[in-house]
């Protein structure tokens, strides 16, 4: 039988074998992208989400993360699991990417013996690139969202602007400098959003350069103000780096070299029935229009809500100077540190109480119920939630019902309030087993009274406005 000649073109147009690092390198890049994407970040996905919450997701991840903490590292403490899209680096996560770690770095052992005479992976290649590129845009511009519809960083309230520079945690004060500004988060949100150049793969390495620097600015951010979300945004900036690695040597030669490049274009599968062709483009309008419609959608209802719960709390809301503090029929002095001093109701930042000095408990006010729940230190909070859900599961009944849950257990303290009058709020309710009563004053200032507020743009200043 004559041997098939093999013609230029289609030599050209073979892919060249790789090197073996290149091989086991991409082996391991490709499983543990995809376990950060189903196991980390399942909230991106709405399928992933429903997965964990009601599926053996959850039970799966907190079974093996708390054998590894417990039995490997010898963890002495609680291990609280995050919530749907929470990026928190607590134990859990930095448990969770060395167990990703080591699940990859076996997977890529077993794949390399059973697989040893692959000359490439090209082909593989292809779909790991549009994984990522597909997920990072849509990740990405999730958060452009919250900064268009500002959702993630709120304007200022009661809480911040009376609230000592000094006092505040180095969060707080990134979390006020974004917050003051809307056509910052624009400017952020525009950076951010210039991922969707991913969705293509000739705007690949386009949109992996901006969206590189759009998440320097927030690593260097999250680290230098000690945001709760470090390793998060680094994860994704090496995902972004890795869609740009095959133009390393191109881009370097245009900057330092002066050579004229040409940006190779990941070649995509070529599928021979017309069919699938067509199958392809349109499940890919069909997948980018159901995330694009429905982000845009879930934005714009999350903010109607959040409206309405500010127009809800408008008639109570305000900074509030406790008059009167009685425990037991004891009216406690203002040296006392169980007395609370300051009220915030109806801030979009924090609600809270404060005590003596700068300490601070977080509340929630339901005004529909006219309550009043003090939850205390946050990280006391969800060491308590997580031994309830420790001790009675996961479960729609258990979330909405913590409130409750706590409440019994003497966790948490519930306060029922009414008016008075315009400005006197009366609290009563029990801390643990003593009876309180709550008489409270609201200040007579307003948002806009601030110097923070008022001095808004001008493009005319005869000297610094520096006081």
């Amino acid at each position: 039988m004559k041997a098939k000649k093999v013609t230029k073109e289609e030599i050209a147009t073979t892919p060249s074998p790789w090197k073996r690092y290149q091989k086991i390198t991409f082996r391991f890049v490709a499983l543990f992208f995809i376990l950060f994407i189903i196991f980390l970040d399942w909230s991106v996905n709405p399928v992933l989400s429903k997965l964990y919450y009601y599926g053996p997701l959850s039970t799966l991840l907190d079974g093996v993360i708390s054998w590894v903490g417990k039995d490997i590292f010898q963890i002495p403490y609680l291990i609280i699991s995050p919530y749907d899209g929470e990026h928190n680096d607590r134990t859990y996560v930095y448990l969770l990417y060395f167990t990703m770690g080591v699940v990859a770095v076996l997977g890529t052992i077993v794949w390399s013996l059973l697989d040893r005479k692959r000359q490439n992976y090209q082909v593989l290649y292809y779909w790991l690139t549009a994984i990522i590129r597909y997920y990072l845009a849509f990740t990405m511009f999730l958060f452009a969202l919250y900064k268009f519809f500002k959702l993630q960083f709120p304007d200022l309230g009661y809480y911040s602007l009376t609230t000592r520079l000094g006092d505040m945690s180095p969060m707080h004060l990134a979390w006020a400098f974004f917050g003051y500004s809307y056509e910052y988060n624009v400017f952020m949100g525009i950076a951010e959003s210039a991922s969707l150049l991913l969705l293509f793969r000739r705007t690949t390495t386009l949109g992996a350069i901006i969206t590189m620097g759009a998440l320097i600015n927030v690593i260097v951010v999250n680290y230098s103000y000690d945001v709760h979300a470090k390793l998060y945004p680094t994860a994704l900036f090496i995902m972004a780096l890795f869609l740009l690695l095959k133009d390393a040597k191109s881009i370097f030669q245009f900057f330092f070299t002066g050579q004229a490049i040409a940006l190779n274009v990941i070649k995509a599968p070529i599928f021979q029935r017309p069919w699938m062709r067509i199958s392809k483009s349109v499940l890919k309008i069909v997948v980018i229009g159901y995330f694009l419609i429905f982000s845009v959608a879930g934005n714009i209802e999350y903010q109607k809500r959040s409206e309405e719960r500010v127009q809800a709390k408008s008639k109570y809301s305000g900074l509030y100077d406790v008059a009167s503090f009685v425990v037991n029929k004891d009216t406690l002095l203002p040296e006392d540190p169980l007395r609370w001093h300051q009220l915030i109701i109806g801030d979009g930042v924090l609600e809270a109480v404060r005590l003596k000095e700068d300490s601070v408990a977080l509340i929630n006010v339901p005004v529909n119920k006219k309550e009043l729940i003090v939850y205390g230190d946050p990280a006391d909070l969800v060491e308590k939630m997580q031994e309830v859900y420790n001790e009675l599961g996961i479960a729609d009944s258990i979330y909405y019902g913590m409130d409750s849950i706590l409440i019994a257990r003497q966790k948490i303290s519930r306060f029922h309030f009414e008016m008075s009058d315009s400005n006197t709020l009366q609290l009563k309710g029990r801390i643990k087993n003593d009876t309180v009563h709550i008489t409270a004053k609201r200040r007579g200032i307003d948002i806009n009274d601030f110097r923070l507020i008022k001095r808004r743009f001008h493009w005319i200043n005869e000297a610094s406005y520096f006081y």
